[in-house]
């Protein structure tokens, strides 16, 4: 075997290189998937005859570490730890499998890498309970199918010299010739040390290509570990150097003289928080920058939510119909072993538009669910939540329909509401009569749809669970035909990813399938390797920048650079393994790749010091860090410290939100209220209970009066207080005819869920609270007399009401008028905010809600 190494400066100055003819007809392995596609974009010789190593193993051995096989492990190891759990002793060993539950990812990386390695289940004796577990779920994969057998017997297969030669003349061709290139290789991973032996053995000669620059040594000190006599390369002295001209690079210069250099192509930015960054991202797409980090996982996390249309994979999250499709797998609990439904569940797929009643999309009817959702509060699972539909179809029918107001005129219809309705007040009663069936019967659809799903909790085959959640996903009336196929086409990958015949018909239990679908939609199941390895992303691994010249045209920012991530820490082993443990399995078992993995990662900060250096070359580059992320503060990576120093480059800080003091000064103020706005001019318009609203806090008449938002209550606190004051106000106007204990036990029965020991304090409360007594007792609208009690739900607290008609004679007066503003506090101590039924939403509420979805 003759290796060699060719050397090159820049990858845009290789074709000038004088070896370039000895390379440019020979096949070429790339270590990064962008360097392939860039070469063959801009030197069309290597078109068809260059793949990225990712690419080549897959022709290698189809169908190993795809995204099926992952899906299908998770389905096997969810229910393998399901059974643990369950049978589990006691609650320290029950807590102890949830929490390696939550590694199952890790798991399944781990399995695959020690497989590349040659590692098998038992060459591993560690003591310890977590790798005793490991194991187990290692040799329960070993039997699940045949995809951890097919790639050991490939593996001993590809070592016959003539049939590995068959397989990569299928791949690449090689005119006859013995060679092939192996561009950017810093070191070998098991698999890659594993083919690199194979073209060894069977004849063939390996030419490594390699950035490099005899002027920088501390730059390019990651090449010494891989180019050397020991793995059948030549001393660096005989190494094929192109003869160029090596433009000065700053941080090669500081590294090699610790002087002051220039840095006229290098920007070093600060973004003070994560919001910066984020907003930043704009300005650098259009300015032309390829993005690159050493942590390119975190920075597209960070992103994607942002700007989904950057990616071309595992964003469905993004986009309605991944969401719907997540909330629906997402119904299926797996302690449980049922159907399920949450309140942040219903919101995803309401706002989806993927359902729909009566040829109306279901985000039509998000506000009304958000108003009937306070009704279930409590409610989980399916028979709970049916049960509860029941209860309130039953008070619809039997309670709210007494006070349905019948007229033509909206405006009519609404005094009326306000007048003589007292459950308006309540949000599940405050939606219009009409939505209430459609709401109901979306609902309806989505329990069908989970029930369709999973059934009766048989094993069923994905192929199969697969084509039941594509029949679901039909276009419905009211759905523009364009989105339609958009999202479709969204959700697609989905469906190829789990029809590969080594897959499709496998069986697993819908609970299972449902865990490893919610999985690969998140983006879980990748290998972080492979994460992002195409050309639709935003932000690119630093390993692929040696393609930026070609690729990004020399325009590079290199993001999330602070002293966590650069130079980077020795490489991360995730659950159970360590470095230890690897050291102890390598020492008992000698004839594995073991080795490569531990050394590889060892060297991680080699790499990114190479990466970085590299990255410089370019004309134009931005490096930037994040300082406060979270709570917690970062310092820049030691590199900007030193091109900080050492340079004449400098640290500045983001434009963005920089304002200066004579612009804001500037600005003209907003008016949130019409101050020449006289209630009195309006009387017709608005009755007495808008008057005392109106003096107590302008923004809450803005809300119910101008905007047309009823004042229903949505919080369980304020509902809670304000059917203490319906049971009062009952009780005042049946003027003892009954018991409190008994008008309470009517009106819980329209509010089923309601605890016992809230009824109690209820009761007590309505029976020792005093009631508000109105000025006058009847409101008179048309031929009807309105009682005033009705107040007392309007304003939940008495002290609060006082001080509404203690303002509304300030009404008489101009003077008086200029005094009334939103009251946040000064004059009844908080509680006008408190008791607000809009100050969930209200800008200027004391008590603001800042809403959270579930997690994860």
């Amino acid at each position: 075997m003759s290796n060699r190494v060719y050397t090159y400066v820049k990858i845009t100055e290789l074709k000038k290189a004088s070896f370039f003819s000895q390379i440019a007809a020979l096949p070429q392995l790339t270590m990064s998937l962008e360097m392939a596609r860039s070469m063959a974009f801009d030197m069309r010789i290597f078109q068809r005859n260059i793949m990225g190593f990712s690419g080549f193993l897959q022709r290698l051995f189809p169908g190993w570490n795809t995204s099926g096989q992952r899906f299908a492990y998770i389905t096997v190891l969810n229910h393998f730890l399901r059974d643990k759990i369950r049978s589990a002793k006691d609650k320290s060993e029950r807590d102890w499998l949830f929490g390696c539950k939550k590694n199952l990812y890790f798991a399944i990386n781990n399995v695959i890498r020690l497989e590349e390695a040659r590692i098998r289940p038992e060459d591993i004796q560690d003591p310890s309970r977590d790798i005793r577990l490991f194991v187990e779920m290692w040799k329960k994969l070993e039997n699940a199918d045949d995809s951890i057998h097919n790639f050991r017997n490939r593996l001993v297969e590809l070592q016959d010299a003539d049939v590995f030669s068959d397989a990569v003349n299928k791949i690449f061709k090689f005119h006859g010739r013995k060679q092939i290139v192996w561009h950017g290789f810093q070191f070998l991973t098991p698999i890659q040390q594993y083919v690199f032996d194979c073209f060894g053995h069977a004849g063939y000669d390996i030419y490594a290509l390699i950035q490099d620059e005899e002027q920088y040594p501390y730059a390019n000190q990651i090449w010494e570990y891989l180019y050397d006599h020991k793995n059948g390369f030549p001393e660096k002295k005989m190494w094929i150097r192109q003869d160029a001209d090596i433009k000065i690079n700053p941080l090669g210069e500081i590294f090699e003289t610790g002087e002051k250099t220039s840095a006229s192509n290098i920007s070093i930015i600060k973004y003070n928080n994560t919001v910066e960054f984020i907003e930043d991202i704009p300005r650098i797409k259009e300015a032309g920058y390829y993005i690159y980090c050493a942590d390119d996982r975190a920075a597209n996390n960070m992103l994607k939510d942002y700007y989904p249309e950057q990616y071309e994979t595992r964003n469905l999250l993004s986009y309605p119909i991944g969401q719907f499709v997540y909330a629906l797998h997402r119904m299926w609990d797996e302690d449980l072993q049922g159907i399920v439904l949450s309140q942040n569940g219903l919101r995803k797929c309401f706002a989806s538009g993927w359902l729909s009643s009566n040829g109306k999309s279901s985000v039509n009817f998000t506000e009304d669910l958000e108003r009937l959702l306070p009704y279930f509060e409590g409610c989980y699972t399916v028979d709970e939540w049916k049960a509860c539909l029941d209860n309130f179809t039953d008070a619809c029918h039997n309670a709210v329909d007494v006070f349905t107001v019948q007229a033509d005129d909206p405006e009519d219809k609404r005094k009326q509401e306000t007048l003589g309705n007292p459950l308006r007040y309540f949000s599940a009663f405050s939606i219009n009569e009409s939505h209430i069936a459609e709401v109901m019967d979306i609902i309806d659809q989505l329990i069908r749809m989970a029930k369709a799903l999973f059934g009766g909790n048989e094993p069923v085959s994905i192929h199969e669970h697969m084509n039941k959640l594509d029949g679901m996903l039909y276009m419905h009336k009211g759905m523009p035909k364009e989105l339609y196929l958009e999202e479709r086409e969204k959700v697609k990958q989905i469906f190829e990813a789990l029809e590969s015949e080594k897959v499709r018909d496998f069986l697993c239990y819908p609970g299972d399938l449902a865990a490893a679908l919610l999985s690969f939609m998140g983006g879980r199941t990748d290998d972080e390797e492979q994460s992002h390895a195409g050309l639709q992303t935003l932000v690119f691994n630093i390993f692929q920048v040696e393609a930026a010249p070609i690729a990004a045209k020399e325009k590079v920012h290199i993001c999330l650079a602070d002293i966590s991530r650069l130079p980077g820490a020795a490489g991360k082993y995730g659950w159970p393994l360590d470095e230890d443990v690897l050291l102890t399995i390598a020492e008992c078992n000698k004839n594995t790749y073991l080795n490569n993995w531990i050394k590889n990662n060892r060297l991680t900060p080699l790499s990114n010091r190479y990466y970085l250096y590299t990255a410089l070359k370019n004309k134009d580059v931005e490096i930037s860090w994040i300082q406060k992320q979270g709570e917690k503060l970062y310092s820049p990576s030691p590199y900007i410290t030193l091109l900080d120093k050492l340079s004449d480059t400098q640290i500045r800080g983001t434009d963005a939100r920089l304002q200066e003091l004579p612009y804001v000064a500037g600005i003209y103020p907003h008016k949130h209220l019409d101050c020449s706005f006289d209630i009195r001019d309006n009387e017709k318009m608005y009755e007495h209970d808008a008057k005392l609203v109106y003096s107590l806090c302008p923004m809450r008449f803005v809300y119910e009066y101008v905007l047309g938002d009823s004042s229903a209550y949505r919080s369980e606190y304020q509902q809670n207080r304000a059917i203490v004051r319906l049971i009062q106000i009952f009780n005042k106007l049946l003027k003892g005819k009954y018991t409190i204990e008994q008008i309470a036990g009517q009106v819980f029965e329209i509010f089923p869920n309601i605890r016992k020991a809230e009824k109690r304090q209820m009761r007590d409360d309505a029976a020792r609270w005093p009631v508000m007594e109105p000025d006058d007792a009847y409101t008179a609208y048309k031929d009807k007399n309105y009682t005033n009690y009705r107040l007392n739900l309007t304003f939940l607290d008495e002290r609060i009401y006082e001080q509404a008609r203690k303002n509304a004679v300030m009404l008489m007066s101009q003077e008086g008028r200029r005094g009334i503003f939103y009251d946040r506090g000064q004059q009844t101590g908080s509680r006008n905010c408190e008791f607000c039924p809009h100050s969930v939403y209200c800008m200027s509420a004391l008590y603001g809600i800042d809403y959270k979805g579930e997690q994860g």
